[in-house]
């Protein structure tokens, strides 16, 4: 009895013991995996670029401090600051930039904000900008053979990966107020030279919010470029933001035949400029506030479903929306802000601004957007197949434009519902129409 006794404290002890051990085990691999989950938090957790000596005083050269930020973490916080860039910065993969919020720098003007851009006044730029000064050095090669075949860049994302940038500006160094208040002309403005401010080079599901791209960038305000790298680079998102260049927003295929393609980009109360901040004597009005286009070689669209709610697009340029080799674009509730100008040494005034389209252009929608005439029917007119729907279009009227014909949607007082057919689509007094008081002619 005793020996069975004595085995079965024995054994006991032993199992308190395996017991106590998985504890301690269990202990290790708790603290083991925190101090994992920590390293691992710790290494993508936002660093202040003010600690690798940026300065943030719209003086100094901060573009090292910049990149050192960058080297040590993908998410870096820009305090609030006018932090001076010389040269290109390159994104890490998975970048985050955050800033302390972004001047609304409204070029027609919507604010007083191009006050900022008088000599000596760029430190006082309220809230976080970068601001690119001097030449850019760094560049990509597109796969196009155009004026968009070398962009050099004030910022740009790392190919195939997802992006975040928020509440910052990316303005040009330039001055838009001489000493004598007066606007600059392109002879005048002491610009830097950089081709594109923002240029989202083949990433995909980026997100830009609240985001002003400001200033006379020499090509593109902002561009999404797809040169085959991998996946195309799909579904990137802005929010209320501002875009500004010679263009805009440029949103660029290849030059090849299969070539890549760009589609599902979505743009939510944004403003597209044309380097409207000159005087207007100057008769310089930028390239387009939309440009949009495929590939120069291929028979087909390729660049497909990008989507505009809100926001306006504002030029006094002829063409305020220029698309080749694009389909299935969609504008829901834009404005669009196209004023005519009279230069002061009496030529006449520009037209009213424009969608131009191309044949390889398919499919363009808009729905409750603000407009008057913007060529739609010309637009239509062009194409080799697709059609324009417009509800309302510039008569009120809910109608489909396709290889220059119409149907068109109305009513009006004293003819009730009318139906229109087409081939002026210009005019609501054309073809047969058939009314609801009068019948058809």
């Amino acid at each position: 009895m005793a020996f069975k006794i004595s085995s079965l404290l024995l054994s006991s002890v032993s199992m308190t013991s395996k017991l106590i051990s998985l504890f301690r085990w269990s202990l290790l691999v708790v603290a083991c995996g925190g101090m994992l989950s920590f390293c691992c938090s710790s290494a993508n957790a936002a660093v202040n670029v003010r600690d690798f000596g940026a300065k943030g005083d719209a003086v100094a050269d901060d573009t090292a401090a910049i990149r050192a930020a960058f080297a040590a973490s993908p998410h870096v916080h820009f305090p609030a600051g006018v932090y001076v860039v010389t040269d290109g910065i390159d994104l890490p993969r998975s970048a985050r930039l955050t800033g302390d919020g972004s001047p609304a720098l409204g070029v027609f003007p919507l604010r007083d904000d191009k006050e900022y851009f008088a000599d000596g006044k760029r430190q006082q730029l309220p809230g976080t900008t970068l601001l690119f000064r001097g030449i850019a050095k760094r560049s990509i090669q597109t796969l196009r053979h155009d004026r968009f075949k070398t962009l050099r860049y004030a910022l740009k994302t790392q190919p195939q990966s997802s992006f975040s940038i928020q509440q910052l500006a990316i303005a040009l160094d330039m001055t838009v107020i001489d000493s004598n208040g007066k606007r600059t002309t392109p002879a005048t403005d002491q610009r830097s030279d950089c081709d594109v401010g923002l240029l989202i080079d083949d990433s995909y599901a980026g997100t830009v919010r609240d985001v002003q791209v400001f200033g006379h960038w020499a090509k593109a305000g902002m561009s999404i470029v797809s040169r085959g790298l991998g996946d195309n680079p799909d579904y990137n998102a802005f929010w209320n933001s501002s875009f500004m260049g010679d263009v805009g927003v440029a949103l660029l295929g290849s030059d090849s035949e299969d070539g890549p393609g760009l589609s599902g980009t979505q743009f939510h109360g944004c403003r597209l400029f044309a380097n409207d901040h000159h005087d207007r004597s100057s008769q310089h009005f930028g390239t387009a506030a939309l440009y949009i286009d495929g590939r120069t070689a291929g028979k087909r669209a390729d660049l497909n479903g990008h989507s505009f709610f809100g926001g306006c697009i504002r030029t006094y340029n002829d063409d305020a929306v220029v698309l080749d080799h694009a389909s299935n674009l969609s504008f829901h509730g834009v404005v669009f802000e196209l004023p005519t100008w009279k230069g002061r040494d009496g030529s006449p005034d520009n037209k009213s601004g424009r969608i131009i389209g191309t044949a390889n252009t398919r499919d363009v929608y808009l729905f409750g957007c603000r407009m008057h005439d913007i060529g739609l029917d010309a637009l239509a007119g062009g194409m080799i197949d697709g059609a324009v729907i417009a509800i309302p279009d510039r008569f009120g009227a809910a109608s489909l434009n396709r290889s220059g014909h119409t149907v068109r949607l109305f009513t009006t007082p004293k003819k009730g519902a009318v139906v229109q057919l087409t081939d002026e689509g210009d005019t609501t007094n054309s073809g047969r129409i058939l009314s609801e008081t009068e019948g058809a002619p």
